[in-house]
């Protein structure tokens, strides 16, 4: 046997080995028919090379010189979408609301526990007795100051639980616009996907009717296509369901959402000296173990009994016309004898106790979801990186070379259908890839509340 290869080179690591065994026989006619086959293959092959050559420098090309203005033209819908929709959100109004009452309570807690009273009296016996006076209670225990610390300590707790509202509404605007932008990638896939399996249906049939595909390969251009329009409804479903959820969170109906290109620049990443004790989750924690252990001192504030002060003057007139000027002090103190009010310390001290425990689980829990954030970006990145190494790009170059061999007969039906879908399920896989990158990327920034930053940055 004499060998003889021709090897046609694509971008990347791709080539094209095309092997022809000259074996020697008798049949001069049959060897000079074969040479025309492969000749005419040489030809195919040939045009296909320099047609998908063209093809793929092209939009090499043509991506590398509009690839950073569809960026730049992009992410600036996203930030300012996100934006116009913290602007408005029924969550962030409620959380604003909530942190307004706080400040006007602490406002009102700071201001003194007790008004004075006015006081008047009246008697009309055997003589006339007419008085007016005034009295205070004494906070001689120090409530307002309790009331004051208790207070700030609740506006504390309310600004974080405010970031932490505007940070999750945040988070789930930019992981629905990650969802949306995958199933949005998917639906163009399987869109090509049931074009193909049209396409091969149609001259598939058409090759049955003249005898040349059998009946068992047929049959399998039929499954392929049934299974093309499943995996098209499935796409289109998941595009639905990405869409009603974005319209959930935006509150509005939209024909188009923005769109994210490429991958993220995770430059935050590297630079980052996230804090812990920053993180809102946790500073809303320690708030509210502060605002408790100021309770306890209040409870205990509460418990004493503050004096009251009050003077007196007036007059008596008796029935002979005699009058007598009255002048009176009056001090009075409650007794804490039938109950001291021990026990709303001990409850306090108890409710404190809890609070601090729940500071210390919000503390790990904060660190293993940055932790583990961290991780899983790190890990999307690099499983990125990888699978743009190993030459994914060549999907489209390699399906048309797949349709090219089949139509030269060099692969049967049945053998292009499968390494057709392979094809797909590879590139369905980078959208995955792609997806879990941009869904992982944006845990992080929730997880180590960089979130608005890195909106600022994509201005």
């Amino acid at each position: 046997m004499y060998p003889s290869n021709l090897t046609i080179p694509f971008r990347g690591n791709l080539s094209l080995v095309a092997r022809v065994d000259y074996t020697a026989c008798k049949d001069f006619q049959a060897v000079q028919t074969k040479s025309i086959k492969m000749k005419n293959l040489y030809l195919v092959l040939l045009s296909t090379f320099l047609t998908g050559l063209i093809s793929a420098i092209a939009p090499t090309v043509l991506a590398k010189e509009t690839e950073p203005a569809l960026q730049q033209s992009s992410r600036p819908v996203v930030a300012e979408f996100v934006q116009s929709i913290l602007i408005s959100h029924p969550s962030l109004n409620s959380a604003k609301a909530e942190l307004d009452a706080a400040i006007a309570r602490s406002e009102g807690s700071a201001r003194a526990v007790y008004n004075p009273q006015l006081e008047a009296d009246f008697e009309s016996s055997a003589a006339t007795t007419k008085a007016v006076g005034i009295s205070q209670t004494i906070d001689w225990s120090g409530k307002r100051k309790a009331n004051a610390a208790t207070g700030k300590a609740d506006v504390t707790a309310a600004k974080a639980a405010l970031e932490i509202v505007e940070k999750s509404v945040t988070t789930d605007l930019l992981a629905a616009l990650a969802e949306h932008q995958s199933a949005f990638d998917q639906i163009q896939l399987e869109r090509d996907r049931f074009r193909l399996a049209e396409e091969f249906l149609d001259l598939a049939t058409k090759r049955h009717e003249v005898g040349d595909l059998s009946q068992s390969e047929l049959l399998t251009a039929r499954l392929t296509r049934s299974q093309a329009v499943a995996a098209k409804a499935k796409a289109q479903d998941a595009m639905s369901r990405s869409r009603e959820r974005l319209a959930g969170l935006a509150g509005e109906q939209r024909e188009v959402w923005p769109l994210l290109v490429g991958t993220p620049q995770t430059y935050l990443l590297l630079a980052a000296n996230t804090k812990i004790n920053t993180l809102p989750e946790l500073r809303l924690a320690l708030a509210l173990s502060d605002g408790f252990r100021t309770r306890i001192q209040l409870a205990d504030k509460m418990r004493k009994a503050d004096p009251t002060i009050g003077f007196r003057i007036g007059q008596e007139t008796e029935d002979l016309g005699g009058q007598a000027t009255l002048f009176g002090v009056q001090l009075a103190i409650p007794l804490q004898i039938r109950n001291n009010y021990s026990q709303n310390v001990t409850a306090a001290r108890a409710e404190a106790v809890g609070a601090a425990a729940s500071a210390q689980n919000t503390r790990r829990q904060v660190m293993a979801r940055l932790n583990g954030a961290t991780e899983r970006v790190i890990a999307s990145q690099q499983a990125w990186k990888q699978w743009q190494d190993t030459g994914a790009t060549q999907l489209g170059s390699q399906r048309e070379l797949l349709k090219i061999l089949w139509q030269a007969g060099e692969t049967d039906a049945v053998s292009y259908l499968v390494q057709l879908n392979q094809t797909f399920d590879a590139e369905a896989a980078s959208i995955e890839l792609n997806g879990a990158l941009w869904r992982s990327w944006f845990e992080w920034l929730d997880a180590s509340n960089n979130s608005t930053l890195w909106l600022e940055a994509i201005r």
